[in-house]
């Protein structure tokens, strides 16, 4: 009986091919490795000009948000330097030459501050300031018999009364002399004013009890009494006549 013939074995077909450690690659497969390399390359090199972009776009947002509050940095300086000359220009027109340009400079300072601090117009501190002492930082009030009140000062603020204040705002240390000192005198002058006006829930009020002592106001109120308002409409016509030199210096 004559045997099938066995299939003759299918050839590899030939073709191009590179050993490496005893394995053949053909030129197609490197080809096709050789893409893929070239794909994650610029998928990289994609990623890294995304990456690059987004960090020079925050950069840029932050430089952006630095300039915009330094733009508002600059316009609160510029308001404040003209509201500054506006109160240097309106001192000068009611002491003029009855004290120093300095001292009129930090004056205007002072009371820029602690009007923007309290929430006062500044016209209002000038006025409590111009009945208190003139503009004196070193006056000492006088009773009417002529002997010192131990009021000190511009806003002619007692050592006792100071003392309290300077505790409560955490000043320590504070010498009758500390209140010839502006700015020290300042502070604890409108902040003892301030608490009188929430105290009496009453700028009016507030006001004759910072002249009058709050026990002498309580205890009006208490007795159903007239309160004096000399010191009061003094106040108010210093602080209109200021007013009214402001709108003119304003408009020179």
């Amino acid at each position: 009986m004559r045997q099938p013939k066995s299939e003759p074995q299918r050839r590899r077909p030939r073709g191009l091919g590179i050993m490496f450690t005893g394995k053949k690659i053909w030129v197609s497969e490197l080809a096709s490795i050789a893409i893929v390399c070239a794909l994650l390359a610029a998928l990289l090199s994609v990623s890294l000009v995304i990456i690059l972009n987004e960090r020079a776009i925050h950069d840029a947002d932050r430089r952006i948000a630095e300039l915009r509050a330094e733009k508002i940095n600059l316009a609160r300086d510029i308001e404040a330097m003209r509201e500054k000359d506006r109160l240097i220009k309106l001192m000068n027109a009611v002491v003029g030459g009855k004290t120093t340009p300095a001292t009129v400079h930090k004056l205007a300072d002072l009371v820029y501050k602690n009007s923007r601090q309290y929430g006062y117009a500044p016209e209002l501190l000038l006025a409590v300031i111009a009945v208190e002492s003139h503009f004196n930082p070193e006056a000492l009030g006088r009773y009417r018999s002529g002997t010192l009140s131990g009021a000190l000062g511009l806003m002619q603020i007692k050592y006792v009364t100071a003392r309290t204040m300077a505790n409560m705002l955490g000043m320590e240390g504070i010498e009758p002399d500390d209140l010839l000192d502006p700015e020290i005198n300042m502070i604890l002058g409108t902040a003892y004013l301030t608490t009188l006006v929430s105290r009496f829930k009453s700028f009016k009020l507030g006001l004759l009890a910072y002249n009058l002592g709050p026990t002498t106001v309580r205890g009006s109120l208490a007795r159903n009494e007239q309160l004096p308002m000399r010191y009061y409409e003094k106040v108010l016509a210093q602080y209109y006549r200021l007013k009214a030199l402001g709108v003119e210096s304003a408009e020179d």
